[in-house]
């Protein structure tokens, strides 16, 4: 059974002429994206990549509390 296929009629098609033009491009979108769509963006690919190329469990990507207290030397 194959997968089904993602809905990209949304996606826009560019043409360039060079490599740097098609750069340049990439980089000026990603700035204006803003924060929030990089951090989506890079969670996203740490969850493809443990999840998806590893096979790992995904709830060890949670934060883990291992520490509890910390106290100064000499107190």
């Amino acid at each position: 059974m194959s997968e089904p296929q993602k809905d990209r009629s949304h996606w826009v098609v560019k043409k360039f002429t060079s490599f740097a033009e098609a750069r340049a491009y990439r980089v000026r979108e990603w700035q204006e994206a803003g924060c929030e769509a990089r951090m989506t963006a890079a969670w996203d690919l740490v969850y493809e990549y443990w999840v998806g190329m590893k096979g790992k469990d995904p709830d060890e990507l949670r934060l883990q509390r291992s520490v509890t207290r910390l106290c100064r030397r000499g107190v």
